[in-house]
């Protein structure tokens, strides 16, 4: 009799355990099911772009151009887009660009020219002159001066005495081409000095350099990268100017 008690209770307790262990598993918080969705897919349009690298200078071709897909929520300012210009590749095909362009850039009109006239006479702001000047190739820093470079002009010449002397003429001047390579078309470290450079300037001190090279020589003087600016050439005025003496007449030539 004691026996069969026991093992009631026993059997009695299992169930209450069992009741209890499925409560709790069913009040017990589920894991939540993530519904993995598709990327959706990236708009994106075809851009002209550039199918290899492209030097300052250079026209333009076909082979040069290519479309590419590009996601429109990235589109570079300016770009040219297929869907608006389909036949690009034709109209900047026969361009001059202004700039390097590199292989896979987006090619922009801004960075373009469309002219019949030289590379020289396209790439000159409006208002200068690009002048070549006759120099030593001990007068050109060694061969370090490279088209882009900003030089400062030196007048060396002699006086009545036979004794020369140097002033600076002009500041800041950009150099555009060593004898007939431009920037962009050097490949190596530095060009092999000659006797010609051509130099962006304004039409009165291209004056002042025609006559300087009349009465010396000239010499160039490379400036650090961090004292050259994108402002204009200056000229250097020293005891009121240039002295220039024509017919015995002494006068001064400025270019203001």
């Amino acid at each position: 009799m004691k026996y069969g008690r026991l093992l009631v209770l026993g059997v009695a307790l299992g169930a209450g355990l069992l009741a209890a262990r499925i409560v709790m598993n069913t009040n017990a918080p589920q894991p939540e099911t993530l519904s993995v969705l598709p990327d959706a897919p990236t708009a994106s349009a075809e851009v002209l772009v550039a199918a290899r690298d492209i030097r300052l200078g250079s026209k333009l071709t076909g082979k040069d151009l290519g479309w590419v897909q590009w996601p429109e929520s990235a589109l570079p300012k300016g770009a040219i887009v297929r869907a608006s210009e389909p036949k690009a590749k034709e109209t900047y095909a026969g361009q001059i660009a202004k700039a390097p362009i590199y292989d896979g850039e987006p090619i922009r009109p801004q960075r373009l020219i469309n002219t019949e006239k030289g590379f020289m006479a396209a790439i000159l702001p409006k208002g200068k002159r690009a002048i070549a000047v006759s120099v030593e190739a001990e007068t050109t820093a060694g061969g370090f001066i490279l088209p882009g470079d900003k030089v400062d002009l030196i007048l060396t010449r002699s006086d009545r005495n036979s004794s020369a002397y140097s002033e600076t003429i002009l500041s800041n001047v950009r150099v555009l081409a060593i004898d007939a390579t431009t920037a962009g078309e050097q490949e190596q470290k530095n060009l092999s000095p000659k006797r010609t450079a051509t130099l962006e300037l304004s039409l009165e001190q291209a004056e002042i350099v025609a006559q300087s090279q009349q009465i010396g020589t000239i010499a160039l003087a490379l400036r650090s990268a961090q004292d050259s600016s994108d402002d204009e050439a200056e000229e250097v005025r020293r005891q009121g100017g240039v002295n220039f003496v024509k017919y015995g007449v002494s006068s001064q030539a400025t270019t203001r």
